[in-house]
């Protein structure tokens, strides 16, 4: 059977799924904490060494397989990467212990590195900057929707029949996806694979080289830098709301949850709205007042009393978030030529995972010593900064012109 032409609505939706798989696998386990510390028989704080065992694998492994794909093709490493991810699913399907579950995860980020990196570096190689920000909205919504939609329906059936027939059906999507992979995307052609002599393709010199050329650029440098920062900011406002607004609004928990429902919801309507707009428009003008608007609702946020404007405000920064993210993926794709682009989405995805760790850490001393009100500011100081880098130092980029 041969590999038949996709329509790009087509390849669209199937990287959308893709992506969507990965989201979930990754968002899925702190709402099943409880249940694997039980079924293992260990605290929930030991069941959560299983998180930074698999981010640290998927950053770390982006790398590597970002690098390969510029040299080797992006579809090569989606298929290897689903059926791995799938292989991976089975194994934690099948842990009878803790150690034998962080392995399994551990093999799951090794896996999903590889998916994300090459499924959004095949996306902007097929679509010209002119498209690429409806591409990129549609990608960024899988993001949204996992958290929307694939973690309640997950934890519902986890509720019901337990955590591991979640990982058995996604080892059966993940090898559907596969499949359809096979049968609709076209492999690169030798034109666009990047003509390098084997022997140094996997050279570490050749790597340095690769990363030196990212960092010594001007407009790369400054989204290496803006990345953590902005992901950093946004992660810590999020990872202390809930407990800003129970302890001091008074509010119960499941009111925190339909406050998130409805930021999640917001993001999940901008999303695909960002890119359509981003494209007719410009993606740096968007990208910037996106954040500006996103910084001004995280320092008002620990201001705001439990109403409608803080519903209103946590919804623009819902909004906010996923407008941010098509012109950033955009811009990011199109600043390097496509021979590196693979390697550096993967050095930006590890940088941003960092970025999130320190952050976030350094969050946790803020809202020990001055509660939620410096929180808001210290993420809203990195999201200017974050900006100012993208509006002083990196040019909006013409496909024509390249």
């Amino acid at each position: 059977m041969k590999t038949e032409p996709a329509r790009p609505a087509l390849i669209l939706l199937l990287l959308f799924w893709i992506g969507l798989l990965g989201e979930v696998d990754y968002q899925i386990i702190p709402p099943l904490l409880p249940l694997l510390a039980s079924g293992f028989g260990v605290t929930p704080s030991a069941a959560a060494r299983v998180v930074p065992v698999y981010s640290v694998a998927s950053a770390v492994f982006s790398l590597l397989f970002g690098y390969l794909s510029d040299h080797f093709g992006r579809k090569l490493f989606i298929q290897a990467g689903l059926i791995g991810f799938s292989a991976a699913c089975v194994c934690t399907f099948a842990s009878s212990s803790l150690e034998m579950f962080m392995t399994a995860r551990f093999l799951s980020g090794v896996t999903t590195g590889a998916i994300v990196t090459a499924a959004t570096s095949y996306a902007a190689d097929y679509f010209s900057y002119e498209r690429r920000g409806r591409a990129m909205g549609i990608l960024s919504t899988a993001y949204f929707a996992a958290a929307i939609l694939g973690i309640p329906a997950a934890t519902a059936i986890a509720a019901h029949w337990g955590w591991r027939p979640l990982f058995l059906f996604t080892a059966v999507a993940a090898l559907v996806c596969g499949v359809l992979v096979w049968r609709f995307i076209r492999p690169e052609t030798e034109a666009q694979v990047h003509a390098i002599d084997a022997r140094q393709r996997l050279s570490l010199r050749r790597i340095q080289q690769v990363l030196g050329l990212c960092l010594r650029r001007r407009e790369t440098l400054c989204v290496l830098l803006a990345s953590p920062l902005s992901s950093g900011a946004i992660v810590a406002f999020i990872t202390f709301l809930s407990s800003h607004l129970i302890a001091q609004q008074h509010v119960t928990v499941q009111q925190v949850g339909l406050i998130f429902l409805l930021c999640g919801l917001a993001s999940l309507a901008g999303a695909p709205l960002s890119g359509i707009v981003a494209d007719r428009w410009a993606k740096k003008p968007l990208l910037v007042l996106s954040s500006l608007v996103l910084s001004a609702c995280v320092a008002a946020v620990p201001k705001l009393h439990w109403g409608l404007w803080l519903f209103v405000v946590l919804a623009l920064a819902g909004l906010s978030i996923a407008f941010r993210m098509a012109p950033l993926l955009a811009i990011t794709t199109e600043l390097v030529n496509p021979t590196e682009r693979g390697t550096f989405l993967a050095l930006r995805n590890a940088l941003s995972q960092l970025g999130i760790a320190a952050s976030t850490l350094l969050a946790s001393y803020c809202f020990a010593s001055s509660g939620y009100s410096l929180v808001g500011i210290f993420s809203a100081c990195l999201l200017m900064a974050s900006t100012i880098l993208i509006l002083f130092f990196v040019k909006e980029p013409h496909s024509k012109e390249r």
